[in-house]
């Protein structure tokens, strides 16, 4: 029987959110996954939680950003290869990924792959990044019958879907971030909005209004509009 892919969910950056389930899974794989290798993100965060881990082998998935769909997919197909080559060898893979795998993960297209190659695949969940940054900022992000709006920043959907009630989630928006910053500003939204850089790491910045956030901001940036 060939080894069992679980994609784990480590959170969002602070190592004392990882999961008692995801440690110990952690733990017990020979194996670990992560883009990036052990210079990943992921890794660095489980590192902390499961000192184990740096005894592990750790396959360097080479996962680019970008929206080119071909490159993607090859991407995608070359990763989920290397995770088959173990899974092969009945040797168990810890898929590590940065907050929940559900929630727009790359490791979700690499289960699909995994699923289809005929290995089993469980999902091990994570704290998300939005629960973790509105507890850093203090704020609930739903309240009676308010709905909650999940968006991916970078994408021209977003814009649209500012127009709906309740709160609005801005996940990913990485270069694109100026751009977003003034169409919030557009909209008169800048100061109903706060931002989270770096959530739960050492260089975490809070603002409780888009004025006072940098033109620029990293990757790791997440916008909540009540």
């Amino acid at each position: 029987m060939a080894g069992i892919l679980y994609c784990v969910g480590v959170g969002p950056g602070d190592p004392e959110l990882l999961t008692r389930k995801a440690a110990r899974l952690i733990q017990s794989c020979p194996v670990a996954a992560a883009p990036g290798g052990t210079k990943s993100v992921a890794y660095q965060i489980a590192l902390q939680a499961v000192p184990e881990l740096s005894q592990k082998s750790c396959l360097d998935l080479h996962l680019p950003m970008t929206k080119d769909q071909t490159l993607l997919q090859e991407s995608h197909d070359r990763a989920a290869n290397q995770i088959l080559a173990v899974l092969e060898r009945k040797q168990d893979v810890a898929l590590l990924t940065l907050g929940d795998p559900s929630i727009y993960s790359t490791c979700m297209y690499l289960q699909e792959r995994v699923q289809n190659a005929g290995c089993s695949v469980q999902i091990v969940p994570g704290v998300p990044s939005f629960c973790a940054a509105a507890a850093a900022l203090g704020v609930s992000l739903t309240e009676a019958d308010q709905p909650l709006r999940i968006l991916p920043a970078s994408y021209p959907c977003t814009e649209s879907e500012l127009e709906g009630p309740g709160t609005k989630i801005l996940m990913k928006s990485g270069r694109k971030f100026a751009q977003i910053k003034q169409v919030l500003r557009d909209k008169g939204l800048g100061d109903r909005t706060m931002m989270v850089q770096n959530c739960g790491m050492e260089d975490e910045r809070i603002y409780s209004s888009l004025a006072d956030a940098e033109e620029q901001a990293g990757y790791f940036t997440l916008l909540i509009v009540k």
